[in-house]
């Protein structure tokens, strides 16, 4: 097809068409909705398959799927925190989103938890974190079973950590982690269907025009399990890092249903403020975000200490050894996606990744504690995403493209630093004992291993 073609005669007025320009529109049209067809299943079928790249590409189909029918801001509860992850593809007929380029890793969760608890980690880590390269997603997943290591707090269920990614684009870093909550996921799912019983009624009145079996899913969801583990509840942590202030941005969590997802997002008192005190529903929305967003404040400090991840690896580089992974793609009982999504252009036939592996076996049991970088809060605004080409401003005034910063204050964010420590009971080997005792031994976090 000659580049340009489709574009005019799609712009033309159809009945200016003959019949042969109008055959050749069609013709087009469905060549092309093919090529992006197949763009995006390589994209889904090209990742080595860990939980964490498997949750990248679950958001941009997500978003890909919105896109694709004219929705602006795709998935918008999430798009801030997901958007670093993708870049737009220009077609002849639509744009559409397509992945960044990934490196993987691969790591032993007991040995890098050692070795986070080494103070002097925490100076190196920022400054590998800047130095990342820009566009690059960096995907880090955890070795083994993700109850090698579990991260408890007092009263609270049990969570897992399964892996990190991290974008970076400027002076921001885009990052997400993927891993759950051990708990009993059937139980889960018969209490939130009970819980939506009573809402029958409003949820049928509120989408009048839904089909029988979107009805019948919404009142009948069930929670999603952590791959590899049916007794874990699939939860994740997603925010923007401000590398120059060192403050978050944005924060949110999600839990997993099996088609459906919960988002608790720090946004939502600011987005929805000036319609917090006069809409009961959306208080109601607004007050459950932020209670979660609480709840969950371990899932963060987990992840400022997974932020850590790239230093480890340079500091260790010596011991790095990388492991072929095949793809999706490279699987010969891959079925008609597979063969569909290797009609892809050449470049995104990715039929096996290189993983950078540190995987340490180390032998005794050692127990320590440490405080994690608990990083500050931004507390004056949000972003707003403009029209593609327009110039806003960040949270300092200077320019930057596609985006400004809207200042509006969360209450929330006033509350004190807090101020516990992490301990850790972990088989990690004498070579890490110089990360104990950081801290003091009273907290009620404590990570200990099944």
């Amino acid at each position: 097809m000659v580049k340009g073609r489709l574009k005019d005669l799609i712009e033309r007025d159809p009945a200016s068409l003959d019949r042969a320009s109008r055959r050749n529109a069609q013709r087009y049209v469905k060549e092309e909705a093919q090529r992006i067809d197949r763009i995006r299943n390589a994209d889904q079928m090209a990742g080595v398959g860990n939980p964490i790249d498997r949750q990248t590409r679950a958001f941009l189909d997500t978003c890909n799927k919105e896109v694709l029918n004219g929705v602006e801001i795709p998935y918008m509860k999430v798009w801030d925190v997901v958007s670093g992850f993708f870049r737009p593809e220009q077609s002849e007929i639509t744009d559409f989103l397509r992945l960044r380029p990934e490196k993987d890793h691969a790591f032993s969760a007991p040995d890098y938890f050692g070795y986070a608890t080494d103070p002097s980690i925490r100076e190196h880590a920022l400054g590998k974190l800047v130095e990342l390269p820009e566009g690059i997603i960096h995907n880090y997943s955890v070795i083994g079973g993700v109850r090698d290591i579990v991260f408890q707090e007092e009263g609270c269920d049990p969570i897992v950590f399964s892996g990190l990614a991290l974008v970076r684009s400027g002076e921001l870093l885009y990052w997400q982690t993927v891993g759950g909550v051990i708990t009993d996921v059937a139980s889960v799912t018969a209490e939130r269907r009970k819980t939506l019983q009573p809402e029958e009624a409003r949820i049928r009145a509120a989408n009048p025009r839904a089909p029988e079996f979107v009805i019948h899913d919404a009142l009948n969801p069930t929670a999603a399990t952590l791959r590899g583990d049916d007794g874990v509840w699939q939860a994740a942590a997603l925010g923007l890092f401000n590398l120059r202030t060192l403050k978050h941005e944005i924060r949110m969590t999600t839990r997993e249903w099996e088609k459906s997802q919960a988002v608790f997002s720090d946004q939502f008192e600011q987005k929805l403020a000036d319609r917090y005190d006069s809409d009961e529903s959306v208080r109601a929305v607004v007050d459950r975000a932020i209670d979660q967003i609480e709840k969950d404040h371990l899932f963060f400090e987990i992840a400022e200490t997974v932020f850590a991840l790239p230093a480890y690896f340079a500091a260790r580089v010596q011991f790095v050894r990388e492991e072929a992974v095949r793809t999706a793609l490279g699987d010969p009982d891959g079925g008609t996606a597979r063969k569909h999504a290797l009609k892809a252009p050449l470049d995104m036939r990715i039929l096996s990744r290189k993983v950078a592996t540190l995987d340490f076996e180390r032998g005794g049991e050692t127990s320590h504690s440490y405080a994690p970088p608990r990083f500050r809060v931004e507390v004056d605004g949000f972003w707003r995403r403009l029209p593609v080409g327009a110039e806003g401003k960040d949270a300092e005034g200077r320019p930057i493209q596609e985006r400004t910063w809207v200042q509006s204050h969360a209450r929330w964010k006033d509350k004190p630093e807090r101020a516990g420590v992490i301990h850790v009971k972990t088989p990690i080997g004498a070579a890490i004992e110089r990360g104990r005792k950081l801290a003091g031994k009273d907290s009620a976090y404590r990570i200990s291993v099944t």
